[in-house]
């Protein structure tokens, strides 16, 4: 017998039109010895080679950041117990870092703790993530000091009390991010250690220049704590006008078996809704406090407060360098005060959409209505015209003789009930429109104090703006004249 085999044509393939793009640098072996033989690309990555040649061209000379700090490190592991509010102290999240008023979420359990004092944050501290998302700085001012933060948040203190703007500036920049970020390590949660950040270089600027750049960096911490300190007193003067007690207070007490909750809901106040957590006996006792305290309750929809609520529609969006797009937010970032990332929309490809609803415009509330659901901001003076995503709603006050009002109101912790009882989804939490015009919102018999809430949230606003100018002054000094880099290439 022959044996046979079936004819098979040569496998032939389309050559691509243009190579796939990628970065590459060439390193002298030497550098692999000054980085402890690291073999992560990441350490040398082209944006951060290029972030080290700047800095090591400063007309100012380098030096290590080991030598503006008296102590780097965080504090050691340790096992967490939560417990209710009532029996615990407020507890951040390094993810929180960055907030302008962090909202605790998680109360500790301290009895036990040997070494809380070193978990607490003290005065005159910078604060850098070491764990997940490295990299994001701020310094303790009023608003943390004495706060809880896990062991995944490194202190740095400085030498001299200068050192300390000028050293967050530097982090804050885009250079210095760029080599702080390129010491990472890690396969699936990156992680910095504080040797490696006290290994970074940094420009030895005159004690005068530091001075300038600390200055401006501090006045913008105090003018956060100022506005922080408004929208407190704005929420007292809300809770007291309405006489609201604690949250806590108004939940009612678990009344079934094993601390389950069981209560029965009338056919008629359905409203097709079948969850449990829609009739929520929490969000049934605030809407009840209300309508026996408030002059009047009307729902968020209410064209007499708001004019409209948007919802972006989902799109497939095109990200674009800096110089071409606008800053585009997402949900995560909406509590910081300056929330720009890498993310930047194309305006050629979006344009439309971006003028129709994805536009932010100054004093419009915007409410979280995708995953963590309930987070509210007030949109400061410098997001105008930035875009916001599809996972943010937002309310479009009638006139700004609402809008602070209603951010005191939404933002509060007797809202954010009556905001999530709406959610919807098994896997990925919602809100709609729709649903979020549903929400009840008093209003008080005495209008002057109504008047009075609104100009302390706005005034409150424009801090926070002249906090953003303040920090961007101090960004701009420190690339001009301390990099020397032309005014088109500032942060």
């Amino acid at each position: 017998m022959v044996a046979t085999t079936a004819y098979q044509a040569p496998v032939t393939w389309d050559a691509p039109s243009k190579p796939q793009s990628f970065g590459w640098v060439s390193l002298p072996v030497q550098s692999l010895v000054e980085s402890g033989l690291r073999l992560d690309a990441s350490v040398y990555a082209t944006e951060a080679q290029k972030a080290k040649q700047l800095v090591n061209q400063c007309k100012y000379g380098v030096i290590l950041l080991a030598e503006l700090t008296n102590e780097c490190a965080y504090p050691g592991r340790f096992k967490r117990t939560y417990v209710s509010k009532q029996y615990g102290e407020k507890f951040f999240l390094p993810s929180q870092l960055n907030e302008l008023a962090p909202t605790a979420t998680k109360f500790l359990a301290v009895k036990n703790i040997k070494e809380l004092d070193a978990l607490r944050i003290k005065e005159n501290t910078l604060l850098i993530t070491r764990s997940g998302t490295i990299g994001n700085c701020t310094i303790a001012s009023k608003t943390l000091i004495g706060g809880i933060f896990s062991d995944d948040v490194i202190r740095l203190l400085p030498k001299q009390p200068h050192n300390l703007g000028y050293i967050y500036i530097y982090l804050k920049s885009s250079s210095g991010r760029a080599i702080l970020q390129s010491s990472n390590y890690g396969a699936v949660i990156q992680h910095i250690e504080p040797a490696h950040l006290l290994d970074i270089p940094i420009p030895d600027a005159p004690a005068l220049r530091k001075t300038h750049i600390h200055q401006s960096v501090t006045e913008s911490f105090q003018l956060r704590d100022e506005s922080n300190a408004l929208i407190e007193q704005a929420h007292a003067k809300l809770q007291a006008a309405l006489k609201l007690p604690a949250v806590e207070e108004l939940n009612p007490p678990a009344n079934g078996d094993n601390g389950l909750r069981c209560f029965s809901v009338n056919v008629a106040d359905l409203n097709r809704r079948l969850e449990a957590n829609y009739h929520n006996p929490l969000a049934q006792a605030i809407t009840q406090h209300l309508h026996q305290h408030a002059a009047q309750v009307l729902t968020l929809g209410d064209k007499r407060i708001t004019q409209k609520i948007i919802l972006a529609g989902r799109f497939k969006r095109v990200y674009v360098d800096e110089q071409q797009g606008i800053p585009f937010l997402g949900g995560k970032e909406i509590l910081e005060l300056d929330p720009r990332g890498e993310k930047y929309l194309s305006l050629k490809h979006h344009g439309e959409r971006i003028a129709e609803q994805l536009t932010l415009d100054e004093n419009m509330i915007l409410i979280t209505c995708s995953g963590t659901i309930g987070k509210v901001n007030i949109v400061p003076r410098h997001w105008q015209g930035w875009a916001g995503s599809q996972h943010i709603l937002r309310a479009v006050p009638a006139s700004a003789e609402w809008a602070g009002y209603l951010y005191a109101w939404l933002s509060s912790e007797w809202a954010l009930p009556l905001i999530r009882r709406h959610t919807y989804g098994a896997v990925v939490f919602e809100i709609d429109q729709y649903q979020l015009a549903e929400v009840p919102v008093p209003l008080l018999a005495d209008v002057a104090l109504m008047h009075e809430i609104n100009s302390l949230v706005l005034r409150a606003n424009e801090l926070r703006y002249t906090a953003f100018t303040k920090e961007q002054d101090a960004l701009r000094l420190f690339n001009q004249d301390v990099l020397g880099l032309p005014s088109t290439a500032i942060d």
